[in-house]
């Protein structure tokens, strides 16, 4: 029996689990990377020493015996790392002295709103009791829907019963929806600045609930390093992968994706490609705009995505001793092209010390900032430059204020834009989580495969929105199942 070959455009989250999943299921599997390393947006860079995150601030999935981690488990070692988890999610320092402190434990973070916000107990401990029972529910994740049958649904509907309630209230209404009752300005102001306002009320509930489980920590030596977890099962399972291999077209042929064209001009061929790029580039570059879907047209027409600048610092202190994950408010606010920014968020990354030299530490700084405001500076590297030059100087006043330890102590500073993201991994308008898609839409997917076109799968953060990491690296697991399913062989 002849066994398959599988291409696979771009070695990151998605892309990696594809081809883990393949060679575990019997197929040849190529991976095609632009660039020199692994990871895409799950990635991190050296400057003068530190290291300066672009990625992960928890990963769902790094409690061992927990349902993601059991996933993270087939395409690498998570057990093996050292997962860093948090008391605090995060600090809210408000004006005027206010200070709330997002517990981990739920616990904890219903006394303190409670002993802040009595008015405000109803809205509290219904967030509170929800993020309780979604830290105990496991979701469907062994079968992608593509291949359910209807005797799959009683023992689904079974175990999900206790998410019904949840998934009735909070699922449809967006988180800014939600805290519209919220009385207290600063705990409704505090409460929109964990997740994005425009997301489902189901995502603040989740990402509560994750951290209370324990679930969502930080993989010491962060994001690289992850990325890497993954590429090293890949290699010890026989995969090959192509770094700086730009890919420049999916060769079609009779409606059947065959392969590859790389822009240097060399062809490769395959029986089946996958691709983990971003989709806008996948469907409009490498496959020439031939198999545009209403629906995928209609979401990049329709749906708005978040875009961020960090700027990273390194400091020459140790700064292991101060507060980690803040939001602190702006003395005066910052405005990067549509987005006006009245917080900032803070990282001090001194609980990972492998990512500054001994002594010293790295501060990560993330304002929004739309996409067109840095594509419109890049037409000039000078003003792109200066652009860059100015935030920084600003995040360093901002800084140096809130850690005075760190004043005079800069070291080196970094500026990641979102025209950034887009130039190093072509993600569509440099957005880190695909579209916003408004909480009364329902569920919302792409489907992995396009009418028309044979052999051929689109895997990654677009096609199920927002995936995130976890989400990413299940499409992979999926696309696999389907390919096995219609191989008429057993998934491993």
């Amino acid at each position: 029996m002849v066994t398959k070959k599988i291409l696979v455009v771009g070695a990151g989250i998605a892309g990696l689990s594809a081809g883990i999943h393949a060679l575990r299921n019997g197929y040849d599997a190529e991976i095609y990377e632009t660039h020199n390393l692994p990871g895409g947006l799950c990635t991190a860079w050296e400057r003068k020493g530190y290291t300066f995150d672009g990625c992960i601030h928890w990963l769902v999935g790094t409690k061992r015996g927990s349902q993601f981690n059991r996933l993270w488990r087939e395409v690498c070692d998570i057990d093996k790392l050292d997962i860093i988890n948090h008391d605090r999610f995060m600090s809210i320092e408000g004006s005027g002295g206010k200070t709330l402190h997002i517990y981990s434990d739920l616990n904890c973070l219903e006394d303190h709103l409670l002993d802040y916000s009595p008015d405000d107990s109803t809205a509290i401990k219904e967030i509170i009791d929800a993020s309780r029972v979604m830290s105990r529910i496991e979701f469907p994740l062994d079968k992608p829907d593509e291949l359910m049958k209807f005797w799959d649904l009683p023992p689904i509907l079974f175990k999900m019963m206790p998410m019904f309630k949840l998934m009735g209230k909070f699922s449809r209404v967006s988180i800014a929806e939600y805290l519209a009752q919220v009385k207290d300005p600063f705990l409704k102001e505090a409460l929109g600045l964990l997740v994005p306002t425009g997301y489902s009320m189901i995502s603040l509930i989740s990402t509560l609930a994750s951290q209370h489980a324990e679930d969502a920590g930080f993989p010491k030596g962060g994001s690289l390093q992850f990325a890497r977890a993954l590429e090293s099962r890949f290699l010890e399972l026989g995969g090959t992968i192509n770094y700086s291999s730009r890919v420049k077209e999916i060769k079609v042929e009779a409606g059947h994706a065959k392969g590859l064209l790389l822009s240097d001009g060399i062809e490769a061929a395959g029986d089946i490609v996958i691709s983990a790029a971003d989709l806008y580039h996948s469907i409009y570059e490498l496959l020439k705009g031939r198999y545009v879907t209403p629906l995928i047209k209609e979401s990049f027409n329709d749906l708005p995505t978040y875009t961020s600048v960090q700027v990273s610092i390194g400091v020459d202190c140790d700064l292991s001793t101060e507060d980690q994950k803040l939001a602190v408010k702006l003395d005066n606010p910052i405005t990067l092209g549509r987005e006006l920014n009245d917080y900032i968020y803070l990282t001090n990354y001194s609980f990972d010390p492998t990512l500054a030299p001994a002594g010293k530490s790295v501060v990560g700084a993330t304002l929004y900032s739309s996409y067109e405001y840095w594509e419109g500076a890049a037409k000039t590297r000078e003003l792109y430059n200066e652009k860059k030059t100015q935030l920084s100087e600003q995040v360093i006043k901002i800084v140096e204020k809130r850690f005075p330890k760190a004043k005079g102590k800069i070291e080196v500073t970094d500026v990641a834009t979102p025209w950034s993201y887009h130039r190093y991994t072509g993600v569509y308008k440099g957005a880190y989580m695909a579209w916003i898609v408004p909480p009364d839409s329902g569920r919302f997917k792409i489907p992995k495969q396009l009418p028309g076109l044979e052999n051929y799968y689109q895997i990654g953060q677009w096609v199920e929105p927002p995936a995130g990491l976890p989400g990413s690296m299940l499409t992979g697991r999926q696309v696999m199942q389907i390919i096995c399913k219609g191989d008429k062989k057993r998934f491993r």
